[in-house]
């Protein structure tokens, strides 16, 4: 199953940064999108924000997902 939202865990992973730095970039992602605190960010949006490759990210992070799984 696909997921949708992304974690501070996940950007770490992909940024090598640490868990402060992941939160506060997600704090900064919710400002720029007029969330609000209890709406989370999806990792579609999050690409989009920095222009990342929505592919790339989506396999990155499921290649994260099976080895957390085995």
């Amino acid at each position: 199953m696909k997921r949708i939202v992304i974690y501070p865990n996940d950007i770490r992973m992909l940024t090598d940064k640490s868990e402060s730095y992941a939160r506060k970039e997600i704090q900064n992602l919710k400002r720029a999108l007029n969330k609000e605190p209890h709406q989370k960010v999806t990792i579609k949006e999050y690409c989009h924000y920095y222009g990342l490759n929505l592919e790339e990210v989506l396999g990155v992070l499921s290649k994260f997902d099976v080895q957390k799984a085995s």
